[in-house]
């Protein structure tokens, strides 16, 4: 009788430590799949960093590889989202790569990454072959004294069609800022020459928040726009002369007629540069190139090394052949230019 009560005890003991287990085991399981689904439901609303450790969590409870490759993937995620933030466009890129490209990673997230890969990379070649190239050309006038071609570059590049976008608000602030104090020296005011000439990526951090240089006494003021007025207006002559020397050397590479261009005269220098610069007897605006540029930008011509006058003369080109407006042009034009 002991004998089978002890039994019985036995077998109560191992069916009891058999059912705690299998609890444990079901628990764990539906804490999996709880994070699991938190995680995706966080992604979904691309909040990374909650599905990040959601996935985390996940993976805590059971190490799986699906639970791994979702928590890289939110991380890389979040990061490219503080990136894109800072306007650190290019490592945003890697970040949303590896994001995209993930083995076993959630699907969702995928998609988000490779959308948004194409939307940044769309904003980075803008600013590289679009923007940098204006604001390049604005701030070696603006150190060359010629504060009229530093506004007119500028505009340029505020009259963007998508310079008002989400992601171009530090670049349009640099810009703003370099076309106000070209502005004001132009008008010969008496301003902070905070404007770092070595700089030359419209992208980078605003001059106005890394530099502090103390204004002149209103004792000076005076005086110190009198002088420079006239040192403003000696650059601006400088400049000028120097550019109408740059506009007869690009006509003596164009042109078979301008061979001789390099030693021709002030008077010769000018006339090549006004009647290059117009087409049909119409004066092409600096407006209508930077239009042009973007329209040949989207077929994927790279116009960051051309000057001015060689975008207008590959739209005199392709006026000949029948393209007379910039949404008209075709690569096929671009190749019969060159």
């Amino acid at each position: 009788m002991k004998r089978s009560k002890i039994g019985v005890a036995i077998m109560a003991f191992f069916i009891t430590l058999f059912a705690v287990g299998c609890s444990n085991s079901s628990n764990s399981s539906d804490k999996y799949t709880t994070y699991m689904s938190q995680g995706k439901d966080a992604a979904s609303s691309q909040k990374y960093e909650a599905a990040e450790e959601k996935f985390e969590d996940a993976h805590d409870v059971k190490a799986t590889s699906e639970s791994k490759a979702y928590a890289d993937q939110a991380g890389a995620m979040k990061d490219a989202q503080e990136e894109i933030r800072e306007y650190e466009f290019k490592d945003a890129l890697g970040e949303l790569d590896k994001a995209a490209n993930k083995t076993n990673g959630y699907s969702v997230m995928t998609k988000q990454a490779a959308k948004l890969y194409k939307t940044i990379n769309k904003v980075q070649d803008h600013i590289t072959h679009d923007i940098n190239p204006l604001y390049k050309q604005a701030k070696l006038s603006y150190r060359d004294g010629n504060y009229q071609a530093t506004v007119e570059s500028c505009d340029q590049i505020l009259d963007l069609s998508y310079i008002n976008g989400k992601y171009y608000k530090k670049v349009k602030k640099n810009v703003k800022h370099l076309r106000k104090d070209a502005n004001a020296k132009l008008n010969g005011e008496d301003v902070n020459d905070d404007i770092d000439t070595d700089n030359l990526d419209a992208n980078d951090d605003d001059e106005a928040t890394t530099s502090h240089k103390s204004t002149s006494s209103k004792s000076n003021s005076s005086n110190s726009s009198n002088t420079n007025t006239s040192s403003n207006q000696s650059n601006s002559n400088t400049a000028n002369t120097q550019n109408n020397s740059a506009a007869s050397k690009q006509s003596s590479h164009a042109t078979t007629s301008n061979s001789n261009a390099d030693n021709s005269s002030n008077t010769n220098s000018s006339s090549n540069s006004n009647s290059g610069m117009m087409i049909d007897g119409q004066t092409v605006t600096g407006r209508v190139i930077a239009q042009t540029r973007n329209q040949l930008s989207s077929l994927g011509v790279d116009t960051s090394s051309w000057s001015d006058q060689k975008v207008v003369n590959f739209m005199r080109s392709a006026a000949n052949n029948g393209h007379t407006t910039i949404d008209s042009y075709t690569k096929q034009d671009v190749e019969n230019f060159q």
